[in-house]
């Protein structure tokens, strides 16, 4: 499977020598689902950027665990940043 719309916005600020990757962690391992243009015995550096996962964001759970700065901070900027990010996705 390629890299897929969810990458998106990494795909962006991905620079010379770099190139996005899926992956598959099992047993402790990262596999990649394709063959990579590397040499045996070369290290890479890996930035690990996981999807959405709609489970992690329980948000009942979060409300719970949540002080009274976090609510304010998020009251505050909440709203500025969501609508920063609508615009980005809109050009």
């Amino acid at each position: 499977m390629a890299a897929g719309r969810w990458m998106g916005w990494f795909g962006s600020c991905c620079g010379d020598g770099m190139e996005i990757i899926e992956a598959e962690f099992a047993d402790g391992v990262l596999r990649p689902t394709r063959r990579l243009p590397l040499r045996p015995g070369e290290r890479v550096g890996i930035v690990v950027v996981r999807r959405p996962d709609p489970a992690r964001w329980d948000l009942a759970r979060l409300a719970k665990a949540a002080t009274s700065s976090d609510t304010t901070m998020a009251e505050e900027g909440l709203g500025e940043w969501a609508s920063a990010l609508n615009r980005e996705d809109e050009r």
